[in-house]
């Protein structure tokens, strides 16, 4: 009871300093608790969504004839299959669709129709429940519904055929932004009677019995000649790619606990050794009245215990409250998470996790008690805490604007138009697919001989992708989808090496060559098909490693595409620049409606709307993350400049209870404090802003090294890293100032003679 009533008492005496530990616990608890919270929530949503839908295995898209018999006897010979099953997939020009008042003719998905699948692979409501649609009716990606504001109700155009928006679903596979397909679920009536206004694909996929091989069952898929006119997508890249957007989000609060953790250990030590030299002379008597060691550490521990555990249910409760409105997106996407008490828990444990780091650190710095004697105590002077205490004003300044330039400079670099060199695509204008339509190759070429035509473009190249066998040097074969073409024009960005300049040459992609066990400077046989029947080998040489992000960063790049190689070209690209930069949207535009019909099956955007929404929601998920952490940053700023110049002030109050005897205002004593206080605060301005640059820079590029994106660099705006975040930090640190020079006003000038301060 006395304890209890000790620890009350000296937190009523020391309101800001119990208040200011208390943020710092709390914010702690929160950013930490919420990092998991989110990562937890998102991970079982995924797992139960994917779960509840089926989600293949392995699934080979596949565009052109196909032998079902030959796929059904190879699942028939296989003992790892469960279930196999071929999902029709009608792709439909963008052009030719609207719905409501939206066009989707600048949409760069390959959207598409098809029916529910019969034995997997479910497409699913709100409820994740197995959607019928009845005939008339069409059920729309629910990542259109907040993008276009899509209701139910609303008609949908596809050329003259319209279907009414019955409702939205949910898509295992292609929920993401990220993956650059979109299915809209309609009734096989409906299907059978759009059929002729799309380009229809094939969905080859397998449920694999619990605990197959999935990279070995790929390896027989493409040993065994089956169709794979298309990319090869697994279970794993498919959840990778569903995380990818909202995860990236969430790690980036996962960095700022871990800042806001150092911060509040360096503060929290800072006050302990502050209240350790103030109460000196009092730990002096206890010790020569003979109380111990332990129990003078459990006096002072308490407090902090009671401090942190009060932190602790705070940042719990805000962790929730917060981790809400962050969340919207990711039930919208993915539904709620089931495991809710596993989620619950691993948020609580977060948070006392990051309350015992903290604890450890207190009670580290509290033992610095037992190594004064009772006479040191009583009769010595430590002027160390005074000589450091303006330190932590430098170092958290540069923390809390490190906490705001990370995020942002994240977000500007994912909304740079350069950024496309981390995707595999070299920084062009204008991006020009020409897919989705039998003759791909002789529609590209009439593509190009009309741009070589048009005065206005200044350079284009022609890329051709096709998927070509590989043998690795120890005899494994490796599919690779190859895009051949011209790579000095527009070229990527290279992590090693250079771009392929000859037949014999080839550059892979980071998780390729990983993939692959290969590295620059290795040899592996690529297999082209010859237009008289036979197979030709080339000996290539890997004489480059990129980034690419694109395709589950699994790309390769080469010249291997001779006028008598007939290896089908899967899709085409040309990227091209125009001479006159400001023309970028009127061209774009005229070449829209130019080729509106399905038959050109060609579809033109410019990079930047590319950008924009194939990571649209990842920005704005970061976005929201930078919001987060700027109000945090400033939080944390006004307490810790408010209370450590309070601390000085009352360290110094003796001195400045003098200068005011000898003649010295407040406003002259508040100045020289405002003056010295910019002298550590500016310093760690400059610290911040080249820590958000430099270091951050390398912390971003660690969370971006999972999508593919090596060698990153960010790529800023300067008016917000140099002047626009610096500025905020610095009216923050001069308001908490203006308000702790308060302080002085009530310091008196006979305090200095010993009569005691002013109450």
């Amino acid at each position: 009871m006395m304890n209890k009533r000790m620890i009350i008492n000296d937190i009523k005496a020391n309101r800001l300093v119990s208040a200011a530990t208390f943020i710092f616990m709390a914010v702690t608890a929160m950013l930490l608790g919420l990092s998991i919270f989110l990562f937890a929530g998102l991970s079982d949503s995924i797992d139960r969504l994917m779960a509840e839908a089926e989600t293949p295995d392995f699934l080979q898209m596949h565009t052109g004839e196909l032998n079902k018999k030959q796929l059904m006897a190879f699942t028939q010979e296989r003992e790892d299959v469960e279930k196999m099953q071929i999902c029709a997939f009608l792709n439909l020009q963008n052009s030719q669709i609207s719905i409501g008042s939206n066009s989707f003719v600048n949409n760069m998905q390959d959207n598409g129709l098809c029916c529910q699948s019969e034995l997997f692979d479910y497409l699913v409501d709100a409820e994740n429940k197995v959607i019928q649609p009845a005939e008339g009716e069409v059920y729309i990606p629910v990542c259109y519904r907040k993008e276009y504001g899509i209701k139910p109700g609303d008609i949908m155009r596809i050329g003259s055929e319209e279907l009414t928006a019955a409702g939205f679903l949910r898509d295992s596979q292609m929920n993401s932004m990220m993956a650059s397909s979109k299915r809209f679920l309609v009734s096989d009536a409906d299907y059978e009677k759009l059929r002729p206004l799309g380009s229809e694909e094939y969905l080859i996929e397998f449920r694999l019995r619990e605990g197959s091989d999935i990279n070995a069952f790929a390896t027989a898929y493409r040993d065994a000649g089956l169709p794979d006119n298309g990319p090869a997508i697994t279970y794993a890249l498919i959840r990778m790619m569903n995380a990818l957007s909202d995860g990236l989000m969430i790690l980036v609060i996962l960095l700022i606990s871990v800042v806001v953790l150092f911060i509040s250990m360096l503060c929290i030590r800072y006050i302990i050794l502050t209240q350790l030299e103030k109460d000196r002379s009092d730990i002096g008597m206890l010790k020569a009245v003979g109380i111990s060691r332990q129990d003078i550490r459990k006096l002072y521990f308490s407090k902090y215990l009671f401090l942190s555990a009060a932190g602790c249910l705070t940042g719990i409760i805000l962790a929730v409250i917060t981790g809400q409105p962050l969340g919207t997106h990711m039930k919208e996407l993915y539904g709620e998470a089931g495991n809710t008490g596993l989620i619950y828990s691993c948020m609580i444990f977060g948070s006392l996790a990051a309350e015992a780091i903290i604890l450890l650190s207190v009670y580290a710095n509290i033992r610095r008690t037992d190594k004064m004697t009772a006479v040191e105590a009583l009769y010595s002077k430590n002027a160390q805490v005074k000589k450091n205490l303006w330190l932590p004003a430098t170092v958290i300044t540069a923390a809390a604007l490190f906490m705001i330039l990370v995020p942002w400079n994240m977000r500007s670099t994912l909304n740079a138009p350069e950024f496309v060199t981390y995707m595999g695509i070299g920084e062009s204008q204008i991006r020009i697919d020409i897919r989705q339509t039998d003759n791909v190759e002789d529609k590209a070429a009439a593509m190009t001989e009309e741009i070589e035509q048009d005065k206005r473009v200044r350079d284009h190249v022609l890329m051709q992708t096709g998927s070509y066998k590989t043998v690795l040097p120890d005899g494994a074969s490796y599919d690779l989808m190859i895009e051949n073409g011209d790579h000095s024009r527009f070229p990527v960005r290279y992590t090693e090496g250079r771009y392929p300049e000859k037949e014999n040459e080839i550059a892979l992609s980071v998780l390729n060559a990983e993939e692959m066990g290969l590295k620059q400077g290795d040899t592996v046989i690529v297999c082209r098909e010859m237009k008289d029947g036979g197979i030709s080998e080339v000996n290539c040489t890997v004489c480059g490693i990129y980034s690419d992000i694109t395709n589950g960063g699994k790309t390769a790049k080469g010249c291997l595409k001779k006028p008598d190689d007939a290896t089908p070209v899967m899709w085409s690209i040309i990227y091209l620049s125009l001479c006159d930069d400001q023309l970028a949207g009127a061209w774009t535009g005229e070449y829209q409606q130019r080729h509106a019909s399905f038959e050109d099956g060609v579809r033109v955007t410019l990079i930047a709307d590319y950008l924009k929404e194939t990571y649209g929601q990842t920005i704005r998920n970061i976005s929201n993350a930078s919001a987060v952490s700027a109000a945090m940053s400033g939080i944390i700023l006004l307490v810790v400049i408010l209370l450590f110049l309070r601390l000085v002030i009352w360290r110094e109050r003796s001195d400045s209870s003098l200068r005011k005897a000898l003649g010295f205002t407040s406003t002259d004593i508040s100045r020289d404090y405002l003056k010295k206080a910019l002298l550590y605060i500016l310093p760690g301005i400059v610290l911040g802003i080249f820590a958000g640059i430099v270091p951050g820079q390398s912390l971003a590029a660690m969370l971006l090294r999972s999508m593919g994106a090596y060698s990153f660099h960010f790529i800023i705006e300067p008016a917000v890293v140099y002047a626009a975040a610096p500025a905020f930090v610095l009216i923050v640190a001069l308001g908490a100032a203006h308000l702790s020079l308060m302080e002085v006003k009530r310091i008196r000038a006979y305090e200095c003679l010993g009569a005691g301060k002013a109450k």
